[in-house]
């Protein structure tokens, strides 16, 4: 059901200007609210590819823009980081669901993930386009100093800012 109303909604907003974004990336289940607490996911990789991934995969097959990442930490993908900061979750989309488009993560600012000093820089090196702080400034300068550091390479944040660029420039922005 989820699956039919993502391609009606992104189908019927085509050529009106708006934007659609798939939401909670790869699906949120039964977790806790990770507004306020942290939340581990320990289904199987079967049960998230049976119950989760289908909305998403009719939504990008329609041509959805943006997918948001949720903070949950689903242990059959990634045992240790919330999915918005994991490279492995950004893979199963990228690669598995071959979504091509705008990666955004949820609020860094949230319960999840609020207490990590490298989320900023985490976010980056999981390849998110965009990146949900209220504490830009420090994510600047995170994200500066890990480029100095060779944490990040800059050819990485070029490549996930020529995404939003050339997003930016399809939706008439640029």
């Amino acid at each position: 059901m989820t699956a039919t109303y993502a391609k009606t909604v992104i189908a019927s907003s085509k050529n009106t200007g708006v934007s659609y974004c798939l939401k909670h990336f790869p699906g949120y289940g039964n977790n806790s609210n990770t507004h306020t607490s942290s939340s581990i996911d320990k289904r199987t990789n079967e049960e998230i590819q049976q119950k989760d991934l289908e909305p998403f995969r009719a939504g990008i097959k329609q041509g959805a823009e943006t997918v948001l990442v949720s903070h949950n930490i689903v242990t059959s993908i990634d045992e240790k980081n919330p999915a918005s900061l994991s490279p492995n979750v950004h893979q199963l989309l990228r690669k598995d669901l071959n979504f091509t488009g705008i990666i955004i993560t949820d609020d860094l600012a949230m319960t999840a993930v609020a207490s990590d000093k490298e989320a900023v820089v985490k976010a980056v090196i999981a390849e998110n386009n965009l990146i949900i702080t209220s504490n830009y400034k420090e994510g600047i300068s995170s994200v500066k100093k890990a480029i100095e550091e060779r944490k990040i390479e800059e050819d990485v944040v070029n490549k996930l800012v020529f995404r939003v660029l050339a997003w930016k420039y399809y939706k008439g922005l640029l």
